[in-house]
């Protein structure tokens, strides 16, 4: 097929068909299964692992940023992963790790999920896996396919590029995923790779702009990688060599090839679900900002101080009871973040011991999850040894 580069969100890029699961991603519409952090250690990708250390463990599963508290328990599971997708209004779901194919009791989970969620969601509900293919075979391969599998992404090393060969001939799409590190020997593997990928009649491969984090930090400085300027994750180089990939492989190629940037995964993709996910569970009196999160404003003081306020802005301010939220337990009237802009309001807050501010927080309501990202003072009235 004809070369045509497609500028996509993100300052990424794709030649040929994005796949479907990447377009889900990019609306927020994916729900991430990360299914313990088991794997087989690998030796290509071992050194530059980007999964934090509490994520390391076999036990750590989790639905997004949901942990499953049961990860034994296909129904704990299950119901983790309804919940998700229930929420944000998923239209897919992947499966991660670690490596989800890392073990038979996993293969078998991964089989059951599927068969599961195609039945609840119906057959359109698109579902990738990835998997270095250290542990694949033919069976499973078969088995992946009978249950339902959309697409099959591989990040394999040298020894097991030959793996992907056995995926071929099913229903699902078959395709790479890879980072771009930026070095001449991964650029030479990186065009095999390619090469061995056209001649098999694969799919597709997305190159992974390269990232630094808290967890290969120390190793990629140890090998001279820089932060791009600018940028708090992205690998100086690793997009320059992508564009050096996709000029090697002009004018004409029959794989589509996807460039991911970092920005897409840690902002767009994020973004998109956090509006989807607020979208469905903010409450009345609360406002969703540009990035997906939920806005209020709060009214913190004495508990007596504060039911006196609900009762003036419900009674001579006539504002709904559904536009109000009152905690005794902590003293907290929570309030449609509009009022700060009024002065009647704040006139009205003098006559009182409190203060209140505007909270931003992440679209949760579990607890754990529900991280202030800003707090924005508009009035205090406490004495200071009161202040909560």
């Amino acid at each position: 097929m004809e070369i045509e580069k497609q500028i996509l969100p993100g300052n990424s890029w794709v030649v040929g068909n994005l796949p479907f699961g990447c377009k889900l991603c990019m609306q927020g519409m994916k729900v991430v299964y990360f299914m313990g952090g088991d794997c087989n250690h690998p030796s290509h990708c071992q050194w530059y692992c980007p999964v934090s250390e509490h994520r390391r463990s076999s036990r750590a599963h989790f639905v997004d940023e949901l942990a499953i508290s049961s990860p034994d328990d296909i129904n704990s599971i299950l119901t983790t992963l309804k919940k998700e997708i229930d929420t944000v209004k998923a239209k897919g779901m992947s499966f991660t790790g670690g490596d989800p194919l890392s073990s038979p009791r996993k293969k078998n989970m991964v089989c059951a999920i599927i068969r599961e969620l195609k039945v609840i969601y119906g057959p359109d509900f698109h579902i990738h896996l990835y998997t270095s293919g250290v542990t694949f075979d033919s069976l499973i391969a078969e088995q992946l396919d009978q249950a339902g599998l959309d697409s099959l992404r591989f990040h394999p090393s040298q020894a097991d590029i030959s793996k992907i060969e056995l995926a071929m001939g099913h229903s699902y799409s078959v395709g790479a995923e890879v980072p771009v590190i930026p070095m001449e020997e991964n650029h030479r593997l990186l065009l095999e790779l390619i090469e061995y990928l056209q001649a098999v009649g694969a799919d597709y491969i997305n190159l992974n702009e390269f990232e630094m984090c808290a967890p290969n930090q120390e190793a990629l400085l140890e090998k001279k990688f820089n932060l791009k300027q600018g940028t708090l994750a992205t690998v100086e180089g690793s997009r320059e060599y992508a564009d050096r990939i996709l000029e090697k492989i002009l004018p004409s190629s029959n794989l589509t090839v996807h460039f991911c940037s970092v920005v897409v995964k840690d902002q767009v993709q994020i973004r998109q679900r956090y509006l989807r996910r607020a979208e469905k569970i903010k409450y009345p009196y609360e406002e969703i900002s540009d990035d997906g999160c939920l806005l209020f404003l709060r009214i913190q003081g004495p508990v007596s101080e504060v039911r006196k306020i609900e009762k003036i802005l419900q009674k001579k301010v006539k504002i709904p009871q559904r536009m109000m939220n009152l905690n005794p337990t902590k003293g907290t009237l929570d309030l449609p973040p509009v009022l700060a802009e009024e002065i009647g309001f704040r006139e009205l807050l003098t006559d009182f011991q409190v203060k209140c501010g505007i909270f931003e927080i992440l679209p949760f309501r579990e607890p754990e999850l529900g991280e202030i990202r800003e707090y924005t003072p508009v009035f205090d009235n406490l004495p200071r040894h009161s202040v909560n």
